[in-house]
């Protein structure tokens, strides 16, 4: 019990502050190379912060865990809708150009298709599919990237010291990620909780917190497209490579109530499509909804 709660602790420690490596370093580099602010929390910073969820997921389906793997997934991807853009979302409001219009189509799009494939579990074609999406949905948003968030091009970046700065990120996320897995193995075994509920909640939040620490910190400078592409880029991330990867070494169980219940959540960013904006009510709405959902999982 106590080596499962060090190792658990510990991995959890080295997610979260090897994450912030990561997207540090990335930031950085995408600067260089002067995108806008949703592109970066889209893509470089939206990766870089999933990336917890993507090798946990993963090393758990290898495990031979796959309920831990997809309910990690499925947890925090409902987790960063309801609890980080709804907090973020009281600090700050989010203004929906056409450009994030477009995203917020592509991405509740992607998630109807998750809860469609859901059904009977997430086969090794089904991981490709949402994978190849993935990789579709990085390069669009680059190439499509008109959004009026642009910084200044910086060239006074130290591209070699990012660089290092984000393989030392990346080698600590991996090590995190293992450890983490198998301090939420033990703990559960020894709690009797199945690993699917461990997975939606407790894994769930604790690797949601990278996300969670990025999105308050750019809604606080008033960054609410990196807060948006973020949470997005996140969530389509987390499916797309962390489903994706998963599925390689096993099926996955569908859990088709939680994709139903991400795919409601998701629902209400249409708010923003209509209103042309996303604030507080929006973010409130969410918050409850994570609650409900909470009480769900454990009712």
């Amino acid at each position: 019990m106590i080596i499962g709660i060090l190792s658990f602790l510990t991995g959890l420690t080295l997610l979260y502050y090897c994450s912030d490596w990561v997207v540090l370093g990335a930031e950085r580099i995408a600067r260089f190379f002067n995108v806008s602010n949703f592109v970066i929390g889209a893509t470089i910073i939206a990766f870089g912060t999933s990336l917890p969820e993507i090798v946990t997921s993963v090393i758990a389906s290898y495990q031979h865990l796959p309920g831990l793997a997809v309910g990690n997934i499925l947890g925090s991807c409902i987790c960063n809708i309801g609890l980080i853009l709804g907090l973020s979302l009281i600090f700050d409001s989010v203004k929906i150009d056409k450009f994030l219009k477009r995203n917020l189509i592509f991405y509740i799009l992607f998630v109807l298709l998750t809860l469609i494939l859901s059904f009977g579990g997430f086969s090794l074609l089904d991981g490709l599919i949402l994978l190849i999406l993935f990789l579709f949905y990085i390069r669009w948003s680059i190439k499509n990237d008109n959004n009026n968030e642009k910084e200044e091009k910086e060239d006074n970046i130290n591209l070699p010291i990012n660089l290092v700065l984000l393989i030392i990120g990346l080698i600590g996320v991996l090590v995190g990620a293992d450890l983490f897995v198998n301090g939420a193995k033990e703990l559960a075994d020894y709690l009797n909780i199945p690993d699917t509920i461990i997975g939606l909640t407790l894994v769930a939040l604790g690797t949601s917190l990278p996300e969670l620490a990025v999105s308050i910190s750019a809604a606080k400078r008033r960054l609410g497209g990196m807060v948006l592409g973020n949470v997005l880029g996140s969530n389509i991330a987390d499916i797309g490579a962390g489903i994706g990867l998963s599925a390689l070494f096993s099926t996955l169980p569908g859990l088709e109530r939680e994709a139903l219940f991400l795919f409601i959540i998701s629902f209400i960013l249409l708010i923003g499509y209509i209103k042309g904006k996303l604030g507080r009510k929006e973010g409130v709405i969410l918050i409850l909804l994570y609650a409900i959902f909470l009480y769900l999982t454990f009712g």
